[in-house]
């Protein structure tokens, strides 16, 4: 190897001047441990005259007291460089020759204890975070954000108050063929590599991103406030970057070139369920497993890709073994999402390419290859990290499913049908009496055309009792079991079939819903003790809306889906209004906004009393902007239930949005009459005081709401915007280091910082750091464009300047 660092610090711990920035508070509070000052500034060696630096020696450790206006210029200098100057306002010393020097050192030791600190959380190799800074960072963002993630919370709507964003990305990049790098060129060769991938992650990541080394080998971006589509561009930038960077191998001069494979994984787009309520510790490393799970499918798929999590059920999975039975293994587990009766569409990869064709003159033809169908398959039994599956159809007999083929998840109706008059006559299992699944399938769609009512009812065995006195049963048993009991309560007309291995589906005609409830409880609640295993049961029926015949069959698994969630009494959900709105609520946390009012709009046509559809439903159109519908649906859940708290409090925000402002107030103090601790509708009703220049007002709810537990973070920053009303402003400075230590990625508080730098005469080089993160945070806020381009004319880079005004409007 060269001498080249390829871009990576020579000491990665070494502190810069944006260590100053990012750390001031923390410098700050270790400095006043040393000494007394009422307020302090920090400045940037740019912003300094020729005399100051004289004035601070040539080892720049000189402190310089201006006893005229009692303050201390305290230079902050490591390894001899001068990386800022500290400003003490508001100091007496009374032996400044003998204390001066002491200063000095105090301010060296502060700065290694930072530099100590920005060494524990480095990775000397890389010169990134490390892994154990990033999970720290995912653990505290997922804290701030779970409240965001499903409508009804006021973080959820009141974007207004919240410091964060609602939804997050996290991109693992790994280069590719990496051990083999390792084996022919030596490891310090490819720890270079690593280093030289890891500048270019560095230089591409957005503000405020966290770049960091993960595991051995990958590396990682952390991305607040970012959405899937962004995370996916970001990948592509970086990939693109790390392609086009060579490294020569000193020893024989080859050039090596590089290539990366990456896998996004967002929140809350790639989480749901029961997976919200975990702490923010499991959610985070969970949210790491899946995009290491999208990283393992872009290197399956042929490497230098790109793949989201979100994409891997639908086009990422793969055939893994062909078994006997027609069945197959495959790549798609519970930890994908899979599930059992999702049908895939299996194709080979081999004919994705070019065509090219030769023609008899010598000349060609190019063309590509289309996509080649060879079969459809459905999903019978799910595991942690795989499923199998039965083959549905076969294209071509001779062209048989094979290991390698690819699967693409097929959307509802596309099944491929089967004629009828060529297939076998069905049959059925000789033990249970249940048709398979494929011939309860072609059973279901012929006989429910010419049934005018029917119910489908599904069973699911979940897992067997632990009960060491016995021997467990064999799964098969458990399924003859269960028909037997489902044939008991159902009679003769019910029509069963296996749906998976672990579960079985009744067609029931002439039936309706209502007849059927008390039965599967009873099946529900008898079953433990009857089968060793307690099951969980969907129930869906036709006419029911406006749902099609074909449509029941997904009805009664997301009514199953529905039970799944219970988590007191029996498994058992019809698939109803409410059922309506879980599905919806999913929607939602996808960010599909309009697919989600479309379900919530049809849970309230089966139940005009559901609240939670109508405060979510209104949620969606109060986020759309359609204010006055949004208040039409809180007033009728306020209607059906006056002391709905969340329905209040959004019913106030709305009306502060329309401009009736008696009305908002009302609403706030009907939720405090609640929840005395509701620490938002204090902040409201600051804010409405605050508008009306009832500052003392604005000034008693904030405190209010800063003394309950877990309300001072989320409140520093208004009391910092009323601390500037009033002219205070090194009380706004201190309000704000707290909103940052609450929340690093506060848009708001980092854009007052700098407005309060600019309008002070500070170092315009400091608002600029903290105006372009507030901008790369927020980029649709108007105002913090402006403010980065009034610090960047304050520095006379007048080209930047106007990009950023352009911006403002184009924001």
């Amino acid at each position: 190897m060269g001498n080249d660092t390829h871009g990576v610090p020579q000491n990665p711990a070494a502190l810069t001047s944006h260590d100053l920035i990012a750390n001031e508070r923390r410098l700050k509070d270790a400095l006043a441990a040393f000494l007394p000052f009422k307020s302090y500034s920090l400045y940037f060696p740019a912003s300094l005259s020729d005399q100051t630096r004289e004035a601070f020696g040539p080892d720049c450790d000189t402190p310089l007291y201006l006893p005229g206006e009692h303050g201390l210029m305290l230079p902050l200098a490591s390894a001899g460089e001068l990386l800022g100057v500290f400003m003490a306002k508001g100091v007496r010393l009374a032996s400044p020759k003998a204390m001066l020097p002491a200063l000095s050192q105090a301010a060296a030791l502060c700065l290694e204890n930072l530099r100590l600190y920005k060494a524990s959380i480095t990775d000397q190799a890389t010169g990134l975070s490390n892994q154990e800074f990033l999970t720290g960072a995912l653990e505290r963002e997922i804290a701030l954000v779970q409240n965001c993630i499903l409508p009804g919370s006021a973080s959820c709507l009141d974007t207004g108050l919240a410091s964060f964003a609602g939804c997050f990305g996290l991109i693992l990049i790994d280069l590719d063929y990496y051990s083999w790098i390792t084996e022919d060129y030596g490891f310090l060769f490819a720890e270079s590599a690593l280093a030289k991938a890891a500048a270019i992650v560095r230089e591409n990541s957005p503000e405020k991103a966290v770049a960091a080394r993960f595991g051995e080998d990958a590396l990682a971006v952390f991305w607040p406030g970012a959405a899937p589509a962004a995370c996916l561009e970001l990948s592509g930038t970086i990939r693109a970057a790390i392609k086009d960077a060579r490294l020569e191998y000193e020893v024989t001069g080859e050039t090596v070139a590089l290539s990366a494979s990456c896998g996004i994984a967002c929140y809350p787009h790639d989480l749901h369920g029961a997976q919200f309520r975990l702490p923010a510790a499991e959610q985070a490393r969970s949210l790491a497993k899946r995009a290491k799970k999208a990283l393992s499918v872009a290197k399956d798929l042929g490497r230098n890709r790109s793949f989201p999590f979100g994409r891997i059920l639908r086009e990422g999975g793969s055939v893994l073994e062909v078994l006997p039975l027609s069945r197959v293994s495959v790549s798609l587990g519970h930890s994908v999402d899979a599930r059992e009766g999702q049908r895939f569409q299996v194709f080979s990869p081999k004919y994705e390419r070019t065509a090219e064709i030769k023609r008899a003159d010598g000349g060609r033809i190019l063309g590509r290859y289309p996509a080649m169908i060879k079969a459809e398959i459905i999903v019978i039994e799910v595991q942690q990290e795989m499923a199998f599956a039965e083959i549905l159809h076969l294209h071509d007999p001779a062209w048989t499913v094979e290991p390698g083929d690819r699967l693409l998840l097929a959307a509802d109706g596309e099944t491929q049908t089967v004629d009828t008059d060529k297939s076998p006559a069905p049959q059925r299992d000789i033990l249970s009496g249940l048709y398979p699944h494929r011939d309860f399938m072609r059973h279901l769609a012929a006989v429910r055309e010419h049934t005018p009512k029917f119910c489908l009812a599904l069973f699911r065995l979940l897992e067997p009792s632990r009960d060491r006195d016995a021997s467990p049963k064999h799964i098969e048993t458990r399924i003859q079991e269960l028909t037997g009991l489902c044939r008991e309560r159902f009679g003769k007309t019910a029509v069963g079939g296996r749906f998976s291995t672990t579960s079985v589906i009744f067609f029931l005609p002439a039936t309706e819903p209502a007849d059927l409830m008390e039965p599967i409880r009873e099946l529900t609640r008898i079953a433990p003790g009857k089968l060793g295993a307690a099951i969980s049961a969907g129930l869906a029926g036709y006419p029911f809306l406006q749902f099609s015949k074909p449509d029941v069959l997904e009805n009664c698994r997301k009514a199953l889906d529905h039970a799944m969630l219970l988590e007191t009494g029996p498994k058992f959900a019809l698939f109803d209004s409410l059922s309506l709105t879980i599905s919806a609520d999913r929607l939602f946390t996808l960010g599909d906004t309009y697919m989600a009012m479309q379900e919530y709009k049809l849970a309230l046509s089966a139940d005009e009393t559901n609240i939670l559809a109508h405060n979510s439903l209104a949620i969606c159109y109060a986020k759309l902007g359609k204010l006055a519908q949004a208040k039409g649906h809180f007033e009728k859940v306020l209607a059906i239930e006056p002391k709905n708290a969340m329905a209040l409090y959004n019913y106030g925000y709305v009306c502060q949005r329309l401009g009736e402002t008696a009305k908002a107030r009302q609403a706030y103090h009907k939720c405090l009459k609640l929840n005395p601790a509701d620490i938002f509708s204090l902040l409201r009703l600051g804010r409405l005081a605050e508008e009306k220049n009832q500052l003392a007002n604005a000034l008693k709810y904030y405190h209010k709401a800063a003394a309950i537990p877990g309300g001072e973070g989320v409140t520093m920053r208004h009391l910092a915007r009323l601390a500037l009303k009033n002219g205070d402003g090194e009380a706004a400075r201190e309000y704000l280091h707290k909103a940052l230590l609450y929340n690093p990625t506060d848009a708001f508080s980092l854009h007052m910082m700098a407005k309060l730098y600019l309008d002070s005469g500070q170092d315009p080089a400091i608002a600029e750091t903290m105006a372009r993160q507030s901008a790369a945070l927020r980029p649709e806020q108007k105002t913090f464009w402006r403010e980065l381009a009034r610090a960047l004319t304050a520095q006379g880079k007048q080209n930047e300047a106007a990009a950023a005004s352009a911006k403002a409007e184009g924001a």
